[in-house]
């Protein structure tokens, strides 16, 4: 994002009346608090409403992923892009790294130039040896496998093999999902029958549990050019699938997304962050579920955080009891939050199932839609590969493989090359 930095604190402002933190506001129509930074801090303007702490010195490679607007820009350039999900590339193993680097190449070789995959991978109890387990909830607090080979080296080799194949990584700290952990069991781990999803948010040990983890990922790799952005979640909502939502409404995930946005970026000013929401909209009086913040999210609240670079939303009408035609609107109603906001936004998981026989329709649909409006960046769900030694990736019938020969051709390979179009 191109940003005017304003002011720069030093040993002279000592004495005024008090100093802002890194990352707190200090400026904008209307604030009435400190202008002040603590030393060695800018106050940077993002708006005529915003100004924020951040670093001063804080210059950043030019390799990383940046915003200016509503777009992404990299090297200096715009950088629209299209790519996909794959969250099972790093749970590949035991003591075999030839089917990641299998699912790499063939990432590469699709004109994809973003891939999304599982930064966790958090279990309880005993496990056999060819599970991936980024930390062990065998007590408590979890320990993270560090060095195991069925841990984060199998994240590293991710890493590091999409450096230098040149893709770029959205790695989620958190499932709100059952699959490779979830909220759910930091809750029930942490505070045992008596907890509720909504505590995730608001309880302090396990918001220090999820910082610790946090904590190692960013360290691990915040110096590595592969990374797009970090991402607080997968899909946070007040409810989970065992535990409830207790007292958790869209004020407080958006109040837990500032706390740890923040908190990455005073680990990681240089890569970008985002929530990793589905695009759930708050609208006051509205009776449907995905625009009144009924699941306890406001998209629009999350993406004007200043310590959040851009907007995700993920669509599946008919999970959500939409028609596939009503996807074409979602789309729209996230390119409107981008332009208000002056942020990219990625639309960031969507699909159209195999066996609706609707596949050809819709996906060509959904992509003039995207063309056509201010979306950043367009991922599926998701990439389909064969690898050696575990055969057929898992197949959920969103899927797209090579041998879908010419939905591959159109959705995978053209597609990529038109949304590269949009960089010239």
């Amino acid at each position: 994002m191109k940003v005017k930095i304003l002011a720069v604190g030093s040993a002279l402002a000592a004495g005024a009346t008090a100093q802002q933190t890194l990352w707190g506001q200090c400026g904008g129509i209307g604030w009435t608090g400190s202008s002040s930074c603590v030393a060695g801090a800018a106050c940077t303007s993002y708006n005529a409403y915003y100004y924020q702490t951040t670093t001063a010195n804080g210059s950043c490679s030019t390799n990383f992923v940046s915003t200016s607007g509503k777009e992404f820009r990299l090297a200096g350039k715009k950088f629209y892009f299209a790519g996909s999900n794959a969250y099972y590339i790093p749970m590949y193993g035991p003591n075999d790294f030839l089917d990641i680097d299998t699912s790499l190449d063939a990432f590469a070789a699709s004109g994809l130039k973003v891939l999304r995959t599982w930064g966790f991978a958090d279990f309880a109890g005993p496990q056999e040896d060819y599970v991936t387990v980024f930390q062990n909830w065998s007590s408590v607090p979890p320990t993270i496998l560090e060095t195991q080979e069925r841990g984060l080296p199998r994240l590293d080799r991710v890493i590091s093999g999409a450096e230098s194949r040149g893709i770029k990584i959205i790695l989620p700290f958190i499932n709100n999902w059952a699959e490779y952990g979830g909220i759910d069991l930091y809750v029930e781990k942490t505070l045992g029958s008596s907890g509720n999803h909504g505590d995730f948010y608001t309880n302090t040990a396990i918001k220090n549990i999820y910082k610790n983890y946090v904590k190692t990922i960013v360290n691990r790799y915040k110096n590595s050019p592969a990374i797009l952005a970090w991402e607080l979640s997968n899909e946070i909502r007040c409810a989970g699938p065992r535990l409830g939502a207790g007292s958790c409404t869209p004020a407080v995930t958006t109040a837990w997304a500032k706390e740890m946005s923040e908190y990455i970026k005073s680990l990681d000013p240089c890569h970008l962050v985002a929530v990793g929401d589905e695009g759930f909209i708050n609208t006051p009086g509205s009776s449907d579920y995905v625009y009144n913040g009924g699941p306890g999210i406001d998209n629009e609240a999350l993406t004007a955080l200043a310590s959040i670079d851009f907007g995700t939303f993920h669509m599946y009408p008919i999970p959500w009891g939409k028609t596939w035609d009503w996807g074409n609107q979602w789309i729209k109603d996230h390119a409107a939050i981008a332009d208000k906001l002056n942020k990219p936004m990625l639309f960031e998981e969507y699909g159209v199932t195999r066996d609706s026989g609707l596949r050809d329709t819709y996906h060509q649909q959904y992509h003039d839609t995207v063309f056509a409006n201010n979306i950043a960046g367009d991922m599926f769900w998701q990439f389909g590969t064969t690898v050696p030694n575990w055969g057929k990736s898992y197949d959920d019938g969103y899927s797209i493989y090579p041998s879908d020969t010419t939905q591959w051709q159109k959705f995978v390979v053209e597609w990529s090359a038109k949304m590269a179009t949009k960089n010239t």
